[in-house]
């Protein structure tokens, strides 16, 4: 995460009078999400002081945000060269670095700041991160655990460290991290969604889908959040809510492939064929390499009478249906 540090430690005076507090309305103003003041009042202490480290890095951590790598890139880059020591500067390149796709470099950031501050939990944590991306998982647990010795409230190191033991199927471990992520900050719906997976893994159900009907009331358009509802309401029998929360992710990103295949497969369990078949179509033209979907309308046209385009679409979905009277039906 960016951070607004208030200088780097190696330029102790801003150097012109009257920088040194239009840099601190500046960041009060950034801090409140007032970035255009911010970004003016950067550029006014540029004009003056072209190599100000302070103002090119937070201008940089500026463009970053507006979704301006390259020129997020320029800036802190130029506030390194100015004041290579700067530590916030090193941490924040490896963020723009690694929202770029290049994660070695960004690492190499990381790596360098915590060189200049062996105690930077931020960027360990950020390292970690890195470490996900490169397929790293025991590097990057090691990471994220020795991120929140340093500070144990890291909020988005907690949830990062979460969603790795999940996908590591410890989920009873993740569960402790996303709930002591939510006493940090209770109104996270992204964190409740992730503990709601978390719960599911573990076969609490029904706590599963209290998480997402929380999530989903802080946050009423995330659709990920009405998707992952559905398909529990789906697993415990209730369709009609499942479909009601499939229509509820569609309605938010309508070009959902698996939303749409998950929407089909719900009507075709209440027997609503030709609305099923509609979708699975909708999710095939979305994503013309899913098999499974692609045997899912064969399977629908062979119930509705569609027998030549159902076994063509069968076979394109499961392969060519053999039978075998020793070794029974099997797909060639």
């Amino acid at each position: 995460m960016s951070e607004l540090p208030p200088q780097p430690e190696s330029v102790e005076n801003p150097g012109i009078p009257g920088i040194e507090q239009t840099l601190k309305v500046a960041m009060a103003h950034q801090s409140r999400g007032e970035y255009a003041q911010a970004e003016r009042l950067y550029r006014e202490v540029l004009a003056v002081e072209p190599g100000q480290p302070i103002a090119l890095h937070l201008l940089g951590v500026l463009a970053h945000m507006a979704g301006q790598g390259e020129m997020a890139l320029e800036l802190i880059r130029a506030a390194i060269h100015q004041a290579p020591d700067y530590v916030a500067a090193h941490n924040n390149l490896g963020n723009v670095l690694r929202d770029l796709g290049d994660l070695e470099a960004a690492g190499a950031a990381y790596q360098r700041a915590i060189a200049l501050k062996a105690d930077y939990a931020e960027a360990i944590g950020n390292l970690g991160l890195v470490q996900v991306g490169l397929k790293e998982a025991a590097a990057a647990e090691a990471s994220y655990r020795q991120a929140l010795e340093l500070k144990p409230d890291l909020f988005d190191t907690l949830n990062n460290l979460g969603s790795l033991l999940c996908q590591s199927d410890r989920a009873q471990e993740a569960i402790s991290c996303f709930e002591r992520a939510l006493a940090l900050r209770p109104r996270s719906p992204g964190v409740l969604c992730n503990l709601a997976a978390a719960l599911r893994q573990t076969g609490q159900v029904e706590s599963s889908i209290s998480a997402l009907h929380q999530a989903i009331a802080m946050q009423p358009d995330l659709a990920a959040a009405h998707h992952s509802l559905g398909l529990l309401l789906q697993r415990t029998g209730l369709l009609t809510e499942a479909e009601q929360s499939y229509r509820a992710a569609l309605a938010q990103e309508t070009a959902n492939p698996a939303y749409c295949s998950s929407l089909a497969s719900v009507l075709e369990l209440q027997g609503r064929l030709t609305e099923a078949l509609k979708h699975y179509r909708e999710a095939l033209k979305l994503n013309p390499d899913n098999k499974e979907v692609a045997g899912s309308i064969g399977s629908v046209l062979l119930a509705v009478g569609e027998a030549e385009e159902g076994l063509l679409r069968e076979q394109q979905g499961f392969g060519v249906v053999i039978f075998d009277s020793e070794q029974g039906v099997r797909f060639g």
